[in-house]
């Protein structure tokens, strides 16, 4: 059994208990259960519910199998594949250690951490101060190419493996997604650096991101600043701001799609429809967030960003509730899937601009010709966009037809936005 206290980092930098987390131990299959309670000063605090959904405010235990809802917002502050493997490969887990609980105790134990969540062991001082990692790019993205060619594996372990990989492990171990990254700081703001890949072949996944931020703001898609730096012979990353880190030490707390929606681990049967009504049960502005969740999705089925997966939509908590978190992770189907992780009305296809109209009409987005518009007029100005960030010809060159048919079906429908408004039920 590993037995967790459960802090929140406040925006002030401070933390406060909010309750506390049990895991029992795992059998042969790796199944265990897991219970929480919030802490009773918390419930007589003017407290939130870290998952406004799964865990409202009330005492008592709320229960799961391992990790899943309702207590899917503690497998939140876990990394992905990426951080997950950092973790396990650097401190040489055993097979038996590498669930979410030990990943979870091993966080709290070097003081990593994503969002607002903290752990601590229960009953002992409370949560290690997270440091800012000012490591320099260059040792990170060298490092982080010799991790994922498995150059680092050479089977010594303990305190050495621990100081060679050092830098890699307490920039890149606490963050989500499958590929290369970090976090890193540069005295003044805080960032995600995210390096090229050996899986990513022949593309420029890099410049290719970069792209699809900026087309995305362009066409009035909030999205994290960000910017291109060179690495001289490591290549490039690109700097992601992020927007779990406030001033003054502290931190927003994040709760993801996935957990809001309730979906299980491997079932990716969900659509931009679970999104919307989530939204519309969380955010403090949810006439807005639909907006920008409306031009998000038209955005990826133009851009052709079929990794639209649960955990790349985020509510992030403010000082009055939660809002929906920029946009981000916008890549162009480099894999040439076709379909996208989530459905629009009935397809995972790219929809028709009749298609996403008629969500539009459902969740009550009133200016959807126009921003259906704003984005189509922006992404077709990828190949500028993209030779702008040092894409290779060649790879807006394949890319660029696959762009130019999705524009086509999201083009004008023979209408305009006065007679569209006016059908409107």
């Amino acid at each position: 059994m590993i037995h967790f206290d459960v802090w929140i980092v406040l925006p002030d930098g401070g933390t406060a208990l909010a309750g506390e987390l049990v895991c029992g131990d795992a059998d042969s299959a790796g199944r265990y259960q897991s219970e929480f309670e919030y802490a009773a000063g918390w419930l007589e605090s003017p407290a939130f519910p870290l998952d406004p959904i799964s865990l409202p405010l009330r005492s008592g235990p709320f229960q799961a199998n391992k990790l899943e809802p309702p207590l899917s917002v503690f497998e939140d502050a876990l990394p992905d594949d990426w951080g997950r493997q950092v973790i396990i490969r650097s401190l040489q887990l055993p097979r038996g250690q590498q669930g979410e609980p030990h990943l979870l105790r091993e966080m709290a134990k070097h003081g990593l951490a994503l969002g607002a969540l903290r752990f601590s062991e229960h009953g002992g001082r409370g949560p290690r101060q997270v440091l800012r990692n000012q490591f320099d790019l260059s040792e990170l993205i060298e490092a982080a190419a010799r991790f994922e060619a498995g150059e680092d594996d050479r089977g010594h372990g303990g305190s050495r493996r621990l100081a060679e990989l050092r830098p890699l492990f307490f920039a890149g171990s606490s963050l989500g997604g499958a590929r290369p990254k970090a976090a890193f700081s540069d005295r003044t703001e805080d960032w995600v650096a995210k390096f090229p890949s050996k899986r990513d072949g022949r593309f420029d996944v890099v410049g290719l991101e970069a792209t699809g931020l900026t087309l995305a703001k362009a066409a009035g898609i909030q999205v994290p600043d960000h910017r291109i730096i060179p690495l001289g012979k490591f290549g490039r990353a690109l700097l992601v701001r992020r927007f779990d880190v406030l001033p003054v030490s502290g931190r927003a707390h994040m709760v993801s799609l996935h957990t809001l929606c309730q979906e299980r681990p491997g079932m990716h049967a969900l659509g931009y429809r679970e999104l919307a009504l989530a939204i519309r049960k969380v955010s403090i502005s949810p006439a807005e967030d639909l907006r920008q969740l409306f031009g998000q999705m038209v955005f990826n089925a133009a851009y052709g960003n079929v990794d639209d997966h649960l955990k790349n939509f985020w509510m992030i908590r403010g000082a009055a509730g939660f809002r929906l978190s920029p946009a981000f992770d916008l890549v162009p189907d480099v894999g040439h899937r076709l379909e996208h992780t989530l459905a629009f009305l009935h397809s995972y296809s790219t929809p028709s601009r009749a298609d996403v109209l008629e969500i539009a009409r459902q969740w009550g987005v009133h200016d959807a010709p126009r921003i259906v518009d704003a984005v189509t007029n922006s992404v077709r100005n990828f190949p500028e966009t993209a030779s702008g960030h040092g894409v290779p010809d060649e790879n807006i060159a394949e890319l660029g037809g696959g762009i130019e048919r999705r524009l086509a079906l999201l083009g004008s429908d023979g209408r305009s936005v006065n007679e569209w408004q006016d059908g409107e039920t």
